[in-house]
């Protein structure tokens, strides 16, 4: 059950008093999902605000030739749904859960009355929607002008920085995707995250020995980025 003190972990109330973190926790409504379910579907109306209290979720959408393409990754504190909000639009993309989530759910005019009441969060929303613009831009970049080993290890040190805890022979990265999620998120197939990630591993520049990856050679790794 999302509480004060889980709302304080939250970035975007991060600068919040309790009687400001009281107001948005009356406005909230706790929801759980399992692994691997959509929480929203690219093109279905949007009238709901979602901040993410616990777990890991997928941004996603699907091409005319029915296949997915991972956008972005989203982890503990991180919001989305904002979008439609502010124009009440279809949604853009789906969301899917890549772990047990929690979430907590603002209705669209609970959400702009926050707002209202509390201009920084608009402020939090420019910073971060401009990271993100800046971020798919560069994955824009990376998908039509590197090479699928580029790709890979941008990907490797992402979620290393991301979702990265320090191990004894590197970074393990303690989100678990599947090399078809992988794939999804660089524009290739499975069976070339596959043998890259095979090579990677001949070569020491990770470890794949657990459920886990673990990037043991970052350096390396950052110098098959042009």
């Amino acid at each position: 059950m999302i509480d004060l003190s889980t709302l304080r972990r939250i970035p975007l109330f991060r600068d919040f008093t309790d009687d400001q973190l009281s107001q948005v926790l009356a406005t909230v409504t706790t929801r759980r999902y399992a692994k691997h379910q959509f929480v929203v579907r690219e093109g279905e109306p949007g009238d709901t605000f979602f901040v993410i209290a616990a777990g890991s979720v997928a941004v996603c959408r699907v091409g005319p030739d029915g296949r997915e393409t991972i956008l972005s990754i989203l982890k503990e504190g991180d919001f989305f749904g904002e979008m439609s909000m502010f124009d009440s639009s279809l949604r853009s993309a789906s969301i899917k859960t890549l772990t047990d989530v929690e979430l907590g759910a603002v209705r669209q005019g609970d959400f702009l009355g926050l707002i209202d009441r509390n201009p920084q969060i608009g402020r939090l929303l420019v910073i971060e929607l401009s990271e993100r613009l800046r971020a798919a831009n560069a994955l824009i970049a990376a998908t039509t002008s590197q090479d699928i080993r580029a790709r890979l290890a941008s990907l490797l040190l992402n979620l290393a920085e991301q979702f990265g805890e320090p191990v004894d022979n590197g970074t393990r990265i303690a989100l678990r995707l599947t090399n078809q999620e992988m794939a999804n998120m660089i524009g290739t197939t499975r069976e070339t995250v596959n043998r890259t990630l095979n090579r990677f591993w001949d070569d020491r520049l990770v470890d794949m020995r657990t459920a886990h990856v673990v990037v043991t050679e970052p350096d390396k790794l950052r110098s098959l980025i042009p």
